[in-house]
């Protein structure tokens, strides 16, 4: 079965979009019976598939007409809904994260007092209008209902947004920082050079660990802007022979007044002192991340050729002296967790970039950890040189046959997730692509305690007697004995039941590593498995199969906040 459909069923016995009135439970379905956890001898013969682990994911954004919002006009409401057919379509495709945009350009898609809401979702109603909801914490609980990772995205110095005139984040730092906040060229920036911006918008980011269950945190190539340059026209010569030259000159980021301030006197030139800059808020974010939450990952996706020569013979764009991002430092030294280099080249293209790059990367690995691509899905779907829809599965699998025999781990990204019809041409090739699901990689150096076997206390045969209680924001009913709310550093779910179908009941053993997430694989009559991920705070968990029967069996696999899988409790349906 795919994980398309296995998930999608899972989302429907946990009441998505199912209101009390339209509830039904189906009386025949639920009589199900559980015998006692199996021994060891027992689950070896039935053949539990192992768990694939691979990282799929998607960059997700409201720029440029992206996936969510599409546009700045949509009710609450219609966000929401939207919102919800974004991860569904990402579900249908076989995804297991995706990747948010929640900090466009100094502004932001969660209520926070440190920025404005961004004009992506309030620009219809005014700079200081409320979408009335908490559009991240929406995110983070219908992703993780959905068996989905949640990356929060940040573009951290960047003013305003590159698609439009409309600025809430620069005219509410112009007010609060006036000295932070600089033109260049068509953009508006924040300069790094200053230690106080660089800080305010490190606790921007943390603010969003302390307040969110998300599990990453994920940076692009935006840190001093790309380069532009500007056209200069002069009238040269005399009478007849009086013309116009026109030059071209590149445009000098304006950080005079932070370099002769903080720079001048400590580093031989301002290219060093801005990749300093950089360097220093990549260690400090990491440093800040772990302090609060260590299972929450940082991922950074920079241009994908650090320099030119590297590989040897190599060209294109010195993102070291344009963009002054020393991206070999930051995986060199430990200052990330997964790398997502920007591989926006085909198979066969100029120099091999694709093939060459990557192994390059992985040769820069030193401190091991995840180096997963990003894939220039879009390019399929352009609408100037389009790539075959065949170009992303082939580079998927020569990913997967360049890591074949290794301990690295298996991922990717694409950008976007617009490209990506479940329908359309490229869409039915990546559901063939991932055709097993697949649970993200483990990070076992921020953690390698497996949880313990859960508990399997029998099934419940009449989970659904009742129809669920309202509850718009995530659809669950949360027990009664519900944990207190996590504090900073604390991993302790609370616990929650499914209200539709019948089901296994399951307790993680809170003397072992606490559990994030359950693999739940259910067998049928016929011996075959079906595999989805479900969030660690369920007690209840869903044992019918796509086609409306119940599993004859249902394994339960705990997995770690850091990824690592624990043993699996295995029990007889009857």
């Amino acid at each position: 079965m795919r994980a398309a459909t296995a998930a999608m069923l899972v989302v429907a016995a946990m009441g998505v979009g199912v209101g009390a009135a339209q509830w039904k439970p189906d009386r025949a379905a639920s009589a199900a019976a559980c015998g006692d956890p199996l021994p060891d001898e027992e689950v070896a013969s039935l053949q539990l598939p192992p768990v694939t682990r691979e990282m799929r994911a998607a960059w997700v954004s409201p720029v440029e007409g992206g996936e969510w919002p599409s546009r700045s006009d949509m009710s609450p409401d219609a966000q929401r809904a939207e919102l919800l057919a974004v991860l569904d379509r990402a579900v249908a495709l076989g995804l297991n994260a995706v990747v948010l945009h929640v900090r466009v350009a100094a502004d932001a898609m969660y209520p926070t007092r440190r920025a404005p809401w961004s004009s992506y979702l309030t620009r219809a109603r005014g700079e200081a209008a409320s979408p009335g909801y908490d559009p991240l914490a929406f995110a983070v609980a219908e992703a993780h209902r959905r068996g989905l990772q949640l990356h929060a995205w940040f573009n951290p110095f960047r003013a305003a947004p590159p698609d439009g005139d409309y600025r809430p984040g620069a005219t509410f730092l112009r007010r609060e920082h006036p000295r932070w906040i600089v033109r260049y060229g068509s953009q508006t920036w924040i300069d790094p050079g200053y230690p106080d911006a660089r800080r305010n918008v490190l606790d921007a980011i943390l603010e969003v660990v302390d307040r969110y269950d998300i599990d990453a945190v994920h940076l692009d190539d935006y840190f001093y802007p790309y380069q532009e340059t500007e056209t200069i026209r002069h009238r040269v010569g005399r009478g007849k022979r009086r013309h116009t030259v026109v030059t071209h000159r590149t445009i000098e980021f304006p950080d005079a007044t932070s370099w002769a301030r903080y720079g001048r006197d400590k580093y031989d030139t301002r290219g060093a002192f801005r990749r300093a800059n950089v360097s220093d808020f990549i260690a400090s974010l990491y440093r800040g991340v772990k302090e609060r939450k260590p299972w929450v990952l940082v991922g950074i996706s920079p241009f994908g050729i650090w320099r030119p020569g590297n590989p040897p013979g190599l060209s294109g764009l010195d993102a070291y002296t344009e963009i002054f991002a020393d991206s070999r430092q930051w995986l060199r030294e430990g200052w990330l967790d997964y790398l997502a280099p920007q591989l926006y080249w085909q198979l066969d293209g100029e120099e091999r970039r694709f093939t060459r790059l990557d192994a390059w990367w992985r040769g820069e690995n030193v401190a091991g950890r995840h180096i997963w691509p990003g894939l220039f899905t879009m390019r399929v779907e352009s609408r100037g040189s389009p790539w075959p829809a065949a170009e992303i599965p082939a580079e998927i699998a020569w990913l997967r046959q360049a890591r074949a025999g290794t301990p690295e781990s298996l991922g990717h990204f694409h950008f976007r997730l617009a490209a990506m019809a479940p329908d359309g041409p490229l869409g039915q090739r990546l559901r063939d692509t991932y055709a097993e699901p697949a649970l993200p990689p483990a990070s076992p150096w921020l953690g390698a305690a497996a949880p313990s076997a859960p508990v399997l206390a029998g099934c419940a045969s009449d989970a659904a007697a009742e129809p669920p209680e309202p509850a718009p924001a995530s659809g669950l009913r949360v027990t009664k004995d519900a944990a207190a709310p996590r504090s900073r550093g604390e991993m302790a779910p609370t616990p929650r039941t499914l209200v539709a179908g019948p089901a296994v009941r399951v307790h993680a053993d809170t003397g072992a590593a606490p559990v994030r997430w359950w693999v739940l694989q259910l067998r049928d009559a016929a011996g075959r498995w079906s595999t989805t991920t479900l969030p660690g705070d369920l007690t209840l968990l869903p044992v019918l199969l796509p086609n409306g029967e119940r599993a004859r069996a249902a394994a339960v696999v705990p997995v770690s906040p850091t990824g690592v899988t624990g043993r699996p409790a295995v029990v007889r349906v009857e």
